[in-house]
């Protein structure tokens, strides 16, 4: 809301209308004043309009050089905020990967961990058959050093008993 407020500039007494308050309105002039006050300093031949409008030159440069900073400002804002954003999406992107590569690395390993234990079970069953088949050949071997006509005649001495008929020597005859 706009309101009255009276400063003094340079001793003279100026009636504005204005959104700021007083207290701001007052601290612009007194700052005008010093401003004048230091140029005026030194140069007796500068008037206070002159003064006011070296000033005024000043303060619009400074505006100029201010607006410049401020979209020079807005400009980096913005590349900031569109590397942000672009930062955001990488990491989103990153996640997903990370989130597929995990899904497909899970998979790989279940299938190895199958295969594996494929693997063992088919090792163990072989280990069981050769382990069978070496008690069977054990079986075979003629213990205290028997030979083969040993244990032929053992063998046929058994049969021979099981049918009653008398046992052949092979070593020259009837026993």
């Amino acid at each position: 809301m706009k309101q009255e407020v009276t400063v003094r500039i340079f001793n003279r007494e100026y009636r504005l209308l204005t959104d700021e308050t007083k207290e701001y309105t007052a601290d612009l002039a007194a700052a005008l004043n010093r401003r004048l006050e230091d140029l005026m300093k030194g140069k007796s031949t500068l008037s206070a309009q002159d003064g006011a409008a070296l000033i005024a030159l000043e303060a619009c440069d400074d505006l100029f050089k201010t607006r410049s900073t401020l979209e020079n400002i807005r400009s980096q804002i913005k590349v900031y905020f569109d590397d942000a954003n672009n930062a955001k999406a990488a990491a989103a992107n990153a996640e997903k990967e990370a989130a597929d590569l995990k899904v497909h690395y899970e998979r790989e390993l279940a299938a190895l961990k199958a295969q594996a234990a494929k693997e063992i079970a088919e090792r163990d069953a072989k280990i069981e058959q050769l382990q069978k088949e070496v008690s069977l050949r054990r079986s075979f071997i003629p213990e205290d050093n028997e030979t083969a006509s040993d244990m032929i005649a053992k063998d046929i001495s058994k049969a021979i008993n099981a049918s009653h008929i008398p046992p052949y020597n092979y070593n020259g005859g009837k026993k």
